[in-house]
């Protein structure tokens, strides 16, 4: 009996892990193609003569733009860029300002 009872604890144990990395599987699978689906829209974005809207709508999902802080030229204001398929990308923050190109 107790024999039978460690062999049916294993087994659920098992059953158990098989399903989540079977979760995971299809987890990394989704993720997979949403890395090429993303790619794919990019690669369009770099053949591009003209921005227009539908292409925007294709590669973002939403741009949150925040309050302007301070005051002059130390200034800045945050946004953050939602795409499709990924999510937000992370930067790293730069210690100077942004200046664009005149």
């Amino acid at each position: 009996m107790q024999l039978f009872h460690k062999y049916e604890v294993e087994r659920m144990e098992l059953k158990s892990r098989i399903s989540k990395l079977r979760e995971k599987l299809n987890s990394i699978d989704t993720m997979q193609q949403n890395k090429k689906q993303f790619i794919r829209t990019v690669r369009q974005f770099m053949e591009m003569e003209t921005l227009t809207a539908p292409m925007l709508r294709e590669l973002f999902d939403k741009i949150t733009v925040y309050e302007m802080e301070g005051t002059g030229k130390n200034r800045s204001q945050r946004f953050v860029i939602h795409y499709k398929f990924i999510g937000i990308i992370e930067l790293p923050e730069r210690g100077e300002n942004y200046k664009p190109d005149a």
